[in-house]
């Protein structure tokens, strides 16, 4: 099965159109953005008929085989989506999406909707059925580095020049709300119709409408980059995310990192760490590979105590989880300098 990003896609769909395409991710835009070049592809191949369906635990799937079988009264070619929602078994992923393979045929295009929380990735063997017939999308939420190359790429298929300290702005201003970078992107080719676009042309209309998840103050952390991490932190405490939940998903990354430095220094190799941690994902490999060799032993061993000092005043004390305790956590793992937690 082919590996793409959805800015990808369209090259793809002009070579030719495929039975299935996995899209797999979060991010509404890439989503929303990549079904529709699919269906547009399709339509002007004369598939004509498009059946959505939301799936979840209770749903038919003798149903839902059935429209793979039966041909509409009027049209005879169909597009067919599936959406698998947040946290959908992965049991029930393993047996029903092998069991799809054996029902397409030529007048059928498959579309997979498959959110990232279901631990999928192109070493899943129970998706090796679609290999010569299907396109993975990764639509996961880009990376801070690859949205500047979006921006960059959709700048260009507007038409427009911009400059890299305008660029930055607008990853700065709009990271993880890609429709509204897209639109913003979209006044500017408007509001200036030469099409350059420099710093000051773009701050003029900027607004802060930055969306961030606990992933992107876990690369923040990870890369060591703090200021970064502390402005995520509060957009984080503003939209209410859950910080006991924040404490476990950095507790878990430390513990896996802090393991992999200390075999790293017994003599194995982090490609046979990785290996043995299921790390598979390219991006989430570098973001620990970076951090294993940025980080010493000593600032590991640092920031485990204070994650033990949080959770003990949390859990026995009950004491609320407070933005300060994640800053001074970010402080140990983003500094080369030593920090007294005293």
């Amino acid at each position: 099965m082919i590996w793409i990003y959805p800015e990808q896609l369209c090259i793809e769909l002009k070579k030719e159109l495929r039975s299935v395409y996995v899209l797999l991710g979060n991010d509404s835009y890439f989503l929303g953005d990549s079904y529709l070049n699919i269906v547009n592809t399709a339509r002007m191949l004369n598939f004509n008929e498009s059946v959505n369906i939301a799936l979840d635990m209770y749903s038919d799937w003798e149903n839902i085989c059935n429209l793979f079988r039966v041909s509409s009264l009027f049209e005879k070619r169909r597009i067919l989506s599936l959406k698998f929602p947040q946290n959908y078994p992965v049991a029930i992923l393993k047996k029903k999406v092998p069991l799809l393979f054996s029902f397409l045929h030529d007048d059928l295009v498959l579309i997979l909707y498959i959110h990232e929380s279901n631990q999928i990735n192109k070493n899943n063997i129970w998706l090796q059925c679609f290999k010569k017939i299907g396109i993975f999308v990764d639509c996961s939420t880009p990376t801070h580095t690859r949205l500047i190359m979006w921006i960059e790429n959709q700048a260009k298929n507007m038409k427009l020049v911009i400059e890299n300290l305008a660029c930055q702005l607008l990853c700065y201003y709009y990271e993880g709300n890609l429709t509204l970078l897209n639109q913003t992107l979209r006044n500017l080719s408007l509001i200036y119709p030469d099409g350059n676009l420099n710093f000051i042309r773009v701050k003029k209309i900027v607004t802060d409408s930055a969306c961030f998840n606990m992933n992107h103050w876990i690369e923040s952390i990870l890369t060591g980059n703090k200021q970064r991490a502390d402005r995520i932190l509060k957009k984080l405490e503003y939209i209410g995310v859950d910080l006991e939940l924040l404490l476990c998903r950095i507790k878990s990354e430390i513990l896996m990192i802090t393991n992999m430095k200390y075999n790293m220094v017994q003599g194995k190799s982090l490609f046979n760490l990785l290996k043995k941690y299921k790390i598979y994902r390219k991006y989430h490999c570098m973001l620990l590979a970076r951090a294993v060799n940025r980080l010493s032993l000593y600032q590991l061993y640092q920031a485990i105590e204070l994650l033990a000092q949080i959770e003990l005043i949390y859990k026995k004390d009950y004491i609320v989880l407070s933005r300060s305790s994640f800053e001074l956590l970010s402080l140990i793992l983003c500094y080369d300098k030593k920090v007294s937690l005293k």
